[in-house]
């Protein structure tokens, strides 16, 4: 258990960049999607859950995710499902969501500069970035005209297309054309930016407070 806390961050920023690399793992290994799937999201939430300390914020975090896994299942089984559709995106936000609350909560009790310290932004980082993901894929599924998507598009675009906003890249195989989906991505890019100003902003100042004692 020790070990576990001092690199739980670590654990659960390779289980994220794991889950990003979900459609690789297809790929390579030829196994059903909904499989694949399945087991990445379940490595992200099992170690996603070793964040929190409090018990009632573990329990918050099990339990929206085994919502969130259901209806992964579901929706694979019932595809034309539009409630199934709306329920997974919008327990995919709120779980996500949750783990950003409880990982801002950590951070504001670290004081020295340690490993947690620093890979704690990066998993937030992460993790904006699928929540945007998420509010991405629910303006598709209201009106499927907000995006000129490539030829073969999946709901993985969405998610790529969520970090490609906030790191302000901009390659233009995915574009916004709706007032909406405009507006959304404008959101994402500021919000990326401002994030990474104030995470540099915060570690210089511990930096500088550590070594000054």
């Amino acid at each position: 258990m020790k070990y576990l806390e001092r690199y739980k961050y670590l654990i659960v920023l390779l289980s994220v960049f794991n889950f990003l690399l979900t459609p690789i793992h297809i790929a390579i290994s030829g196994f059903n999607p909904a499989y694949v799937i399945v087991i990445n999201y379940t490595i992200v939430i099992l170690s996603s859950s070793l964040i929190a300390t409090k018990k009632s914020a573990k329990i918050i975090t099990y339990l929206l995710g085994l919502l969130t896994l259901a209806t992964i299942w579901l929706e694979f089984s019932n595809d034309h499902s539009e409630a199934i559709l709306i329920c997974r995106l919008a327990l995919s936000f709120l779980l996500f969501g949750c783990f950003c609350i409880i990982l801002i909560r950590q951070l504001l009790k670290i004081k020295d500069i340690n490993l947690q310290f620093i890979l704690g932004p990066i998993l937030g980082f992460l993790y904006l970035g699928i929540i945007g993901g998420v509010l991405f894929e629910f303006v598709h599924f209201l009106n499927e005209n907000s995006f000129q998507l490539t030829k073969g598009f999946s709901g993985y675009s969405f998610y790529y297309f969520s970090f490609i906003s906030i790191t302000s890249v901009g390659y233009g195989d995915i574009t916004p054309i709706t007032a909406p989906s405009q507006s959304l991505t404008l959101v994402m890019n500021i919000i990326g930016q401002f994030y990474l100003a104030i995470v540099i902003g915060v570690f210089v100042g511990k930096y500088i407070n550590t070594k000054s004692k």
